[in-house]
């Protein structure tokens, strides 16, 4: 693995990840997922596919995945099945314990906690 994936994300990056759920209109979405990725190439060499985290709209929602490049937001019931490579990253975005998980291509799950440490696999 690359060692620069394992390089903190900045607070700034955490917050575009969040806002890629936040009632955006699909044009600013669009425009966001775009600036998401071109910082993943920067700073770590490679754009996970997507991103799986906690969902905030409550109840039957509990996690939700980000796909950088159809920029799909897509919201899970407990009992909802998650597509592949992403269903490996709803056990650890349930612990509680992870901002979000990055997903990549190869089935790759980095975890992210709220500080921006990355966790190793």
């Amino acid at each position: 693995m690359r060692r620069e994936r394992l390089t903190p994300r900045p607070q700034g990056l955490r917050d575009a990840v969040g806002r890629l759920d936040a009632g955006l209109d699909e044009h600013a979405r669009r425009q966001l997922a775009a600036s998401i990725g071109e910082e993943y190439r920067a700073r770590y060499g490679e754009v996970p596919l997507g991103f799986f985290a906690r969902c905030y709209l409550g109840p039957p929602y509990v996690d939700h995945m980000l796909n950088l490049f159809q920029v799909i937001v897509r919201h899970f019931a407990p009992s909802d099945p998650v597509p592949e490579p992403f269903s490996g990253a709803r056990m650890l975005v349930r612990s509680g314990g992870y901002a979000f998980v990055e997903v990549y291509s190869g089935g790759l799950l980095l975890p992210v906690l709220d500080d921006g440490t990355v966790v190793r696999p």
